[in-house]
């Protein structure tokens, strides 16, 4: 049996390489980075910018990816209405959801100040209001990842092959 390469799994691995050498060097490094932060003066890890940094850019290619495949898909499916063909596709319910998450987290997030360790209020309405959203819709979209996995695993998403 011959091993196929794809592209997507070349990439795949090089970004978990990526993320290995990332993960390395925050922990592994050193710590000597002073950050003053309400008078008080805290030691970090000296790449944890470029932590960070690496993460926001692995959102980006996550988030461009779905939504590049999601209308190619959207172009093959067209495809296959023209033969007459039926092709199920689960890109629409996926992005359906997906936006209602984020709407409904949006709505549920709260901008109440939060008490820090030093005991101040951290009072950045548009800061907290989006770690809500992004906490929140995290949470549900954890939960029906979950669920999906469940099901597909006793066979609900099972493709009915005609012969």
């Amino acid at each position: 049996m011959e091993k196929k390469n794809n592209a997507s799994s070349i990439v795949l691995a090089i970004l978990f390489l990526v993320s290995a050498a990332v993960l390395v060097m925050f922990f592994c490094v050193g710590y000597g980075m002073q950050d003053t932060f309400n008078g008080n003066t805290y030691t970090a890890p000296q790449y944890t910018g470029l932590l960070l940094i690496w993460l926001y850019a692995l959102v980006g290619i996550c988030t461009a990816s779905v939504f590049i495949f999601a209308i190619i898909n959207g172009i093959k499916n067209l495809k296959y209405r023209k033969k007459g063909e039926r092709k199920i596709s689960f890109v629409a319910p996926v992005f359906f959801f997906t936006a209602v998450a984020i709407a409904a987290s949006y709505f549920l997030a709260g901008t109440d100040p939060i008490r820090l360790g030093d005991q101040s209020l951290f009072e950045n309405v548009s800061l907290l209001k989006l770690t809500d959203v992004c906490l929140y819709s995290i949470y549900a979209l954890v939960v029906v990842a979950i669920l999906s996995a469940f099901l597909s695993m006793i066979g609900v998403f099972k493709a009915k092959i005609k012969k």
